[in-house]
């Protein structure tokens, strides 16, 4: 580090000859110099307003770059960064907010930012703040990928049932899977059975018998005369 001295001899400034007598300067490589001098030839420059950091200035400095204290600032929002946290990027200093807002990856359905770090949910390779990951009708989480989702639309298991569900004609019940509709009217595949043996039908071949279904062996012994 380059030292202050009140000169007490008859001498010079190296580059300029200003007479150093009652003047302060430094001693660099064993030279004296001026303060004008030293600040013009070996001061650094801000890198923000290219100005000198002179020789009684604060500067701030962050790898091979530096700052007057007043310039090292969040490029977004102007906040002064000196003593808080802040990230460096393509040549622009941010705070973390801004950094966050600026490059973070977004919430699909809020568009705020996600937290580093943050866990979220992500579904058809989107991602979702966890409390933005929610059925659209009851606003409850959705969990362990029991819901349905339609151009994101999210409806949970219980709410499809409630508001969606085409109910078996017979049981009464909520057909969640595949069923079978005879006659316009819905069936689960185990309640659509035959009409004699009550044996599942299934995806077997039935007969019809006024508007009643019967599997093979029972429309057989019943229908077909020997």
């Amino acid at each position: 580090m380059n030292d202050f001295y009140k000169s007490s001899d008859s001498f010079v400034c190296w580059h300029c000859e200003k007479n150093l007598l009652d003047n302060r300067y430094v001693i660099q490589d064993n030279f004296a110099i001026c303060l004008n001098c030293f600040e013009e030839k070996y001061s650094n420059h801000c890198f923000q307003c290219n100005e000198i950091i002179g020789i009684e200035m604060e500067g701030s400095r962050f790898e091979d770059k530096t700052w007057h204290r007043k310039c090292f600032n969040c490029s977004i929002c102007k906040l002064s960064l000196i003593n808080k946290k802040f990230a460096y990027r393509n040549e622009n200093l941010y705070c973390r907010h801004c950094f966050i807002d600026e490059f973070a990856e977004r919430c699909y359905r809020c568009n705020r930012s996600l937290e580093p770090g943050e866990k979220c949910a992500q579904h058809d390779k989107q991602l979702y703040h966890k409390s933005c990951f929610v059925c659209n009708a009851c606003q409850e989480p959705l969990v362990n990928g029991k819901f349905r989702c339609r151009d994101h639309y999210f409806i949970c298991r219980s709410c499809q049932m409630r508001l969606m569900a085409i109910y078996c004609i017979k049981c009464h019940k909520a057909i969640e899977n595949d069923g079978v509709v005879y006659h316009n009217h819905p069936f689960h595949s185990e309640c659509f059975v035959c009409t004699n043996c009550t044996n599942p039908l299934g995806n077997q071949r039935y007969v019809e018998y006024n508007n009643d279904a019967y599997c093979s062996k029972c429309s057989s012994s019943l229908f077909i005369k020997s």
